[in-house]
């Protein structure tokens, strides 16, 4: 669904259909969004494609992705925010569009707007991001990946990696290659939360045996 709404106020916003959970004075912004969302205080969603289930921390903001199930991150995440053309004279927006109700004077009239666009961010399933880290636009994250706190994070990431530092870098993969590959399979995420009673998620082995069975394989 189409949403384009903000929360006003300091209290809890909920809408129902779909539901989502707005915190005090945060906003989603020309989105589509299939349901089961919580964002936290003051956090945006601007020009996003949500899966279900996603949860995003305080003062974070996510423009410009798609983002798949499953997911959250947490607080002061940045991610695909619009980068400032680097080849030009300068890197100043008065460049690029009116700024007239920004600075009170501009050099370009009307909407125009001559910036370069920038690149969609891709992020796949059950991904964490963790606090304070940023993600450049354009970077593709793969499903099952985990960005730590802090993380700067300027080039693609594996399926199921755990990354850390800046600029982020590979410390390990969540599990082994075969691991992985089953997990890929199986594509648990596709299933909504009531489909995946019964699945011990905290033993792996298990949890693939049980998905296995639910996928009829």
């Amino acid at each position: 669904m189409y949403i384009h709404r903000a929360n006003p106020g300091a209290e809890q916003l909920l809408l129902e259909d779909p539901y989502v959970r707005m915190g005090s004075f945060s906003k989603i912004l020309h989105s589509q969004v299939e349901g089961n969302l919580t964002i936290d205080t003051a956090s945006c969603i601007n020009r996003c494609e949500i899966g279900r289930y996603f949860g995003m921390g305080c003062f974070s903001y996510a423009a410009n992705s798609q983002i798949g199930k499953y997911c959250t991150f947490g607080a002061r995440v940045s991610l695909g925010a619009f980068s400032h053309p680097t080849d030009w004279l300068t890197i100043h927006e008065f460049s690029y569009r009116n700024t007239t109700s920004i600075y009170g004077e501009s050099i370009i009239e009307g909407k125009t707007n001559l910036a370069p666009a920038n690149i969609e961010t891709i992020i796949g399933s059950d991904v964490w991001i963790g606090d304070n880290a940023s993600v450049r636009c354009g970077v593709s994250i793969g499903h099952g990946a985990i960005i730590g706190l802090g993380a700067i994070v300027v080039s693609d990431v594996p399926d199921y990696a755990i990354m850390v530092g800046n600029p982020a870098r590979i410390m390990r993969y969540r599990f082994d290659s075969n691991t992985i590959e089953s997990l890929l399979e199986l594509a648990w995420w596709e299933y909504d939360m009531h489909e995946l009673r019964g699945v011990d998620f905290s033993a792996v082995q298990s949890s693939i045996a049980s998905l296995r069975i639910l996928r009829g394989l």
